[in-house]
């Protein structure tokens, strides 16, 4: 790879209006796009009742809309080439919910709708493939930085922690679900991973077994905000 093959464009995933533009500049750098990895988001950590209502605005219009803004951007270039892969990072929350981050679950809810659907949409178009990842608890940065009460980035005490998944294995099985144009995968490590598939196929056991798991996880958060 030489360096004229990259392009490196800022991008706020929140200002849909940039989204033509940087699509705009990278065909006129390549000429193509052959893949579109959405991997923007943010999340939050607060009870609900608490948030003020711009935390979930914010979490829609950057995990939700900033991803369907620039799907929609890059799509028709795709299926005028007729081919082309699209890829959505989502998470295991958008299938299993949790307490307190109820604004970031209801996004990449929103998220796996999206794709589901816009996957119907594209029977039409074989040479277009639609990818959504759904990692579970891995280690990264993304509660560094996080949305509380009010829609400002703050550094409270971490969250209650999970058992992670290395960066590098996440990473990896991404680049073979890619490769494979798989529809939907879930990754992570036990018991993450089997608990996403009891509350898919068995939710009302589900709810039983994690009930328990909630309230401590609550309990943690209130001991930890005195």
């Amino acid at each position: 790879m030489r360096e004229n093959d990259i392009l490196v464009l800022p991008l706020d995933l929140a200002d849909t209006s940039s989204h033509d533009i940087a699509t705009k500049a990278v065909l006129q750098e390549f000429g193509r796009i052959d893949i579109l990895v959405n991997n923007g988001g943010e999340t939050n950590y607060c009870f609900a009742v608490d948030a003020n209502l711009d935390v979930f605005k914010v979490l829609m219009e950057v995990n939700y809309l900033g991803t369907v803004s620039l799907t929609k951007s890059v799509l028709p270039h795709m299926m005028e080439r007729k081919q082309g892969k699209i890829v959505i990072m989502n998470s295991l929350a958008g299938i299993v919910p949790s307490p307190l981050c109820c604004g970031y679950i209801a996004s990449k809810h929103a998220l796996r709708g999206f794709a589901n659907a816009l996957r119907t949409e594209l029977l039409d178009h074989p040479g277009i493939t639609l990818s959504t990842i759904c990692p579970g608890p891995v280690h990264s940065n993304i509660y560094q930085n996080y949305l509380t009460r009010e829609a400002i980035k703050a550094r409270w005490p971490k969250p209650q922690e999970f058992p992670k998944m290395a960066t590098s294995r996440c990473v990896q099985l991404i680049l073979v679900s890619m490769a494979n144009d798989l529809e939907e995968v879930w990754i992570a490590n036990q018991p993450a991973l089997f608990r996403t598939y009891v509350w898919q196929y068995v939710p009302i056991r589900d709810w039983i077994i994690s009930r328990t798991q909630w309230k401590k996880r609550i309990e943690i958060f209130r001991i930890t905000m005195v």
